[in-house]
């Protein structure tokens, strides 16, 4: 049964910090999804005050949770099942931790993409409106008129050849993803908005990439007032980008 989020602090940082509880809700979710027809289901789980803490260093990839220190140790390789997730080692033991429900690899990876959405520690790919790197592993998609670039070993999508429109606020090699993504499976991350003469707008996104010839990442985009963010919302252009493998 998962705990609900209900704080953050130094989201992304390199103190990036959640608290979560079980809840009533989270019981009742629990319930509905696991055992549908038991009525007396959540009468039956107790709700207490039992915080639940994680904390990460995005820097560094340090995370640390339950009393224990783990690091980022980059994707999955050895179990073809859970090939490209994140995975986490164990410092004390120096060993990686399994992907098993046992084990808890995957939801260890899964609390660092909470903390630090941006995926790859900032030591090891280095944040920033711009990624260049001699090593080109990817694929090539059309987004909106402008020719991108999928760097798929770092999870960023950049701009290769803006098109016209936009090209004189929008140099190439700038960021427009920043993330993780499983292949033929989910993708999530950071997304930025564009406006000349202002700082690029950061907003959480995600989607499904089930290797169709479309690659669609959603989530609340940012609403500006001059260059200050003043809230969010779904009915943006900005809420869906819609990247096509066949251009």
């Amino acid at each position: 049964m998962a705990p609900i989020i209900y704080e953050f602090s130094d989201y992304g940082g390199k103190n990036s910090t959640m608290r979560a509880k079980i809840t009533p809700q989270s019981v009742k979710s629990w319930c509905g999804s696991w055992h549908p027809n038991d009525v007396n289901c959540a009468a039956t789980h107790i709700v207490d005050d039992t915080v639940h803490e994680a904390r990460a260093d995005c820097e560094t990839g340090d995370l640390w949770t339950e009393g224990k220190h783990y690091r980022f140790d980059g994707p999955e390789t050895e179990n073809h099942l859970f090939e490209g997730y994140l995975g986490v080692k164990d410092v004390e033991t120096g060993k990686r931790v399994g992907m098993s429900n046992a084990e808890r690899g995957r939801e260890f990876g899964t609390m660092w993409l909470t903390l630090c959405p941006m995926g790859w520690p900032y030591k090891d790919v280095a944040p920033g409106p711009r990624f260049e790197t001699p090593e080109r592993y990817g694929e090539i998609m059309g987004h909106n008129g402008s020719l991108m670039f999928f760097h798929q070993k770092q999870h960023i999508i950049v701009y290769s050849e803006p098109k016209p429109s936009i090209a004189g606020s929008i140099k190439p090699e700038t960021v427009l993803f920043r993330g993780w993504s499983v292949a033929n499976e989910w993708i999530s991350g950071i997304a930025y908005t564009f406006k000349q003469g202002c700082d690029p707008a950061p907003y959480f996104v995600s989607g499904n990439d089930n290797g169709s010839l479309q690659l669609r990442l959603s989530g609340k985009a940012p609403v500006r007032e001059g260059c200050k963010v003043v809230g969010y919302t779904d009915k943006s252009p900005n809420a869906t980008l819609v990247f096509d493998r066949g251009e």
